[in-house]
């Protein structure tokens, strides 16, 4: 559409020079590197007097930002609302500052399971601040603005709803190529992406498919239980499902470059996202785009995208047996299944393609500059 992106990123590529990439972890670098700024935050550190790192952080993103503004006359930034670092260049920032609503903390974190300690309410409340200040927000789905809305209090009017593009596939999900009884995980093996739901599921559906089989395809976080207690995948398995893994009717195949996640994701009959909360889940998306069969939480922004019927099965959220019952009504149905994959690829071509959400984006991102100069 003719308009230019910069990019401040926390870590870049090697090789990769792009005059309109910031490598933030190399400003910061740079910064600590300073003979003064070395005792500074040396002294710091030991007294415990401020929080060292935290104003590290501060002073490279604040400084590339506005170099980033000098040498690329940007019009407007977005950032996420996370640890409410927007507000920082909210200060002193002569452009609208867009705050993308990717999952504050009063969501994402109880997810997790983390405590609601000091640590917990005071994160809640920074992002609370850089949400009321954005000069734009933009939310992925409605569920995730609505409950920001009423969390904080917040009217946020200027406020819209952007999906997040689904990628472009050229190999799409066809049955005649899928495994029969093979079901697709691609998640953390935490609380928040519900690791250990889908392996609870598996187990009950191995009581019923014996033959069923379980890729498990993301890292090891740790999954903490209703106790408090941390798990690891490999344990959680064997305490679960013994002898699963060595009989490979579960295979964790770790973290995967995404280059690999089409191809798996076409081998399988079955794919699950059963996280216990998502806004609207690349996941979701880049398994629709591929047209293959899905079962996901009726949590958060997926049911905006999911009917249930028609273009994939969504379960109760939190519940492994009603997760296990709608995953073997595609495995006893391979054709149901097939005709969801099908809708499911027409449905995120026809509202998530790139093109439809750039427009929406150019256009909200329009209204907000407009506005900001009326200001001045």
């Amino acid at each position: 559409m003719g308009h230019s992106t910069t990019i401040l990123a926390e870590t870049v590529a090697e090789g990769d020079h792009d005059p309109r990439v910031y490598n933030l972890q190399e400003v910061r670098t740079s910064i600590a590197r300073n003979p003064v700024n070395r005792i500074m935050y040396g002294l710091w550190r030991k007294l415990a007097v401020h929080p060292a790192n935290r104003h590290l952080y501060r002073r490279a993103l604040v400084t590339t930002f506005h170099r980033a503004i000098a040498e690329h006359d940007l019009d407007i930034f977005e950032m996420e609302e996370t640890f409410g670092w927007a507000r920082w260049l909210r200060q002193t920032s002569p452009i609208p500052i867009c705050v993308r609503l990717h999952g504050p903390w009063f969501l994402n974190g109880r997810a997790l399971g983390v405590p609601e300690d000091e640590g917990f309410r005071r994160r809640v409340e920074e992002e609370g601040r850089a949400i009321r200040d954005a000069d734009l927000i933009t939310a992925p789905s409605r569920d995730v603005l609505e409950q920001t809305r009423a969390f904080y209090g917040l009217a946020l009017d200027a406020a819209e709803v952007i999906p997040n593009p689904a990628p472009r596939m050229t190999e799409h999900w066809h049955l005649s190529d899928a495994d029969p009884k093979r079901i697709l995980f691609v998640g953390r093996f935490d609380r928040h992406k519900g690791g250990d739901l889908i392996i609870d599921a598996f187990g009950k559906i191995l009581a019923r498919i014996p033959n069923a089989r379980l890729w498990f395809v993301g890292p090891d976080q740790g999954y903490i239980d209703a106790n408090g207690r941390t798990w690891h995948i490999e344990e959680y398995l064997r305490d679960r499902l013994p002898g699963a893994l060595e009989s490979k009717r579960v295979e964790w195949l770790g973290a995967q470059p995404f280059s690999a996640l089409a191809p798996l994701r076409r081998k399988a009959l079955v794919s699950v996202v059963c996280s216990r909360y998502e806004n609207l889940p690349l996941a979701v998306l880049e398994t629709m785009a591929l047209g293959c069969p899905l079962v996901a939480a009726r949590v958060g922004g997926i049911p905006e995208v999911l009917d249930g019927h028609s273009n994939g099965l969504l379960h109760r959220a939190s519940d492994s047996g009603d997760l296990a019952v709608q995953i073997m009504t595609l495995l006893n149905d391979p054709k149901r299944a097939a005709q969801l994959g099908k809708q499911a690829a027409i449905d995120c071509q026809q509202r998530f393609s790139p093109e439809i959400i750039a427009e929406r984006t150019v256009s909200c991102y329009g209204k907000a500059i407009e506005r900001n100069r009326l200001r001045k």
